[in-house]
């Protein structure tokens, strides 16, 4: 290789680095968190038109403790898969910020049928993976804490969006909405 093809390759490198949206996260393929704050930011003043949400999935550390690791890529590229195609029906901006977490930013008035649609079709896939057993009994552990019984049940993808307008600063917004959901996640 020579100079001139040297500084070809950088000027693609440069021109790729100034758009996160060519470089996706490895496991999933989906954008990661430059992109996610890039598209934040483009609509954060028009939360109302758009709205940004927090998906996460639930109840997978009781899956991961009862079966193993073994099928954690592959429950995390399935939920990826099933955003992403589900989000191109709804011409939806998807990206995954941590390894259980994921970001949309959709339309307002389209937002609630794409996470429910996501949804759905996370929990058919997601019943797949677990014996027959756990399926009869409707859950995947079960212990007694303080004199009362704790069931916990199946993964599933939980959400929380804002579609107002707000006063939370766009840096602290994925964070707040992130809180939001490991405080459904623990109430469920």
């Amino acid at each position: 290789m020579g100079l001139k093809e040297a500084k070809k390759y950088i000027a693609e490198l440069h021109r790729k680095q100034d758009d996160p949206y060519l470089w996706p996260d490895f496991l999933t393929g989906l954008p990661d968190k430059a992109a996610i704050i890039q598209k934040v930011s483009e609509v954060y003043d028009q939360i109302g038109e758009y709205c940004i949400s927090v998906i996460k999935i639930a109840n997978i550390q009781p899956y991961l403790i009862k079966y193993g690791p073994d099928r954690h890529a592959e429950i995390i590229q399935w939920t990826a898969a099933i955003l992403k195609t589900t989000a191109d029906k709804y011409k939806t901006f998807v990206g995954t910020c941590c390894t259980h977490d994921f970001i949309a930013v959709c339309n307002t008035k389209s937002s609630k049928t794409f996470i429910n649609e996501a949804t759905k079709l996370f929990e058919k896939k997601a019943l797949t993976l677990y014996n027959k057993e756990d399926l009869k009994k409707g859950k995947v552990l079960s212990f007694m804490k303080e004199g009362k019984r704790i069931d916990i049940g199946f993964m599933k993808l939980i959400s929380c969006s804002i579609s107002d307008k707000t006063d939370i600063p766009k840096d602290h917004l994925i964070p707040h909405l992130g809180k939001l959901c490991i405080e459904l996640e623990r109430d469920m």
